[in-house]
């Protein structure tokens, strides 16, 4: 009797852990979903003493916004950098720097997608305004 009882609760084991285990449910895997693929967007321009250029750019997806200054000419002048929202109005800035030189970059982080901008400008609150017109090219990567 010792044997059968033995096999007994050797097969009701089995058919909990079984069960347990979903056994019977036939599920379809689902594929994992594809990481949003980064935007590059180049604007150019010239800065002139006293002023500022704004551009706009949609972002597709929440995530990081890099902003680079890939040209720049006369090539030691400081010019500020701000990247932020925007409101088709206003450029609401998130991050800025008033001494960005040649390669200088910012980053920042959107939460959802939109409308965003970056906004180029003469720093001339700080000690070293522009002595001239400056061109320019931003290289801008979102998602």
């Amino acid at each position: 009797m010792s044997v059968v009882k033995t096999r007994f609760v050797l097969l009701l084991l089995v058919a909990v852990l079984a069960a347990a285990c979903g056994g019977g449910n036939n599920t379809t895997p689902t594929a994992p979903s594809t990481p949003a693929q980064s935007i590059v967007e180049s604007f150019s321009g010239t800065l002139n003493p006293s002023s500022a250029q704004t551009y706009t750019f949609n972002s597709n997806n929440a995530g990081d916004v890099i902003v680079q200054l890939t040209a720049l000419d006369p090539s030691g002048t400081l010019v500020g950098l701000s990247v932020g929202s925007s409101n088709s109005f206003a450029c609401q800035s998130g991050v800025s720097t008033e001494t960005a030189t040649l390669n200088s970059s910012l980053a920042g982080v959107t939460r959802a997608a939109g409308l965003l901008c970056v906004h180029i400008y003469d720093p001339f609150t700080a000690n070293t305004p522009l002595a001239g017109p400056a061109t320019y090219t931003l290289q801008v990567t979102h998602f």
